[in-house]
């Protein structure tokens, strides 16, 4: 069931709430991070260590800009999050310093144990894209989000009230706008993000390793202007 929202950022619905997040969610926030099955379902099934580098790669969000972040939850579970950030110039400063400098220290530290897959990933990662990337305005769409829900509560509306408490949100900041990144392999979200009505800006290929062979993705970037909604 769709929720119905309410002017604080939080949604109600029968089955689940949206609201901001909060510094208790940060272990389930990890969670969901490493068991994204849209990443690298081979190498996050088969090393645990690969799980926590995934948490880590999301860790800007939660430890430096959480005012920015909603969760979905159930009967006191989390069951869905939405890892939004409103200026992408200073998240990717953040990701280069913050997020580098913990997942370094935590390989150095044996906190990922061996790991095997490290070479390839960070590979796949630099490796340079096939056709450019369409130009995102950041003056126009300078707000950015990551939403992932628990594979077993999908198709309920979740997602849904997810981006919609995050717009007010933005709204409420004077943000102009939100851009997104959607890949081939993700044909759920790709079909979630048209159907939510955002527009789409472009398309470029790039490689990617999903833990067992490369493969070429179609990368397709969402955009919505939210001055004149």
């Amino acid at each position: 069931m769709t929720a119905s929202l309410r002017s604080d950022n939080q949604a109600v619905g029968a089955e689940f709430t949206v609201r901001p997040y909060r510094s208790s969610d940060r272990q389930a926030v990890r969670q969901l991070a490493g068991e994204d099955e849209f990443g690298r379902p081979y190498l996050a099934s088969k090393y645990s260590g690969y799980r926590e580098y995934l948490a880590d790669s999301v860790s800007h969000y939660y430890d430096l800009e959480p005012e920015s972040m909603f969760i979905a939850e159930s009967d006191g579970a989390v069951i869905g999050n939405l890892l939004g950030a409103v200026d992408t110039k200073a998240t990717e400063k953040r990701q280069a310093t913050h997020t580098h400098h913990l997942r370094r220290k935590r390989l150095l530290t044996g906190g990922y144990g061996l790991p095997f897959w490290l070479i390839k990933v960070i590979r796949s990662e630099r490796v340079p894209t096939i056709t450019r990337a369409p130009y995102v305005d950041p003056a126009e769409y300078p707000a950015h989000l990551h939403i992932g829900v628990n594979r077993k509560w999908r198709r309920r509306g979740i997602g849904s009230a997810l981006m919609t408490a995050y717009e007010n949100y933005l709204r409420s900041r004077g943000v102009a706008g939100y851009h997104l990144y959607a890949s081939s392999f993700h044909y759920q979200g790709m079909s979630f993000y048209r159907k939510f009505g955002l527009e789409e800006l472009g398309q470029f290929l790039w490689h990617f390793y999903d833990g067992r062979r490369w493969i070429i993705v179609t990368e397709t970037v969402f955009v919505r202007s939210l001055s004149s909604n």
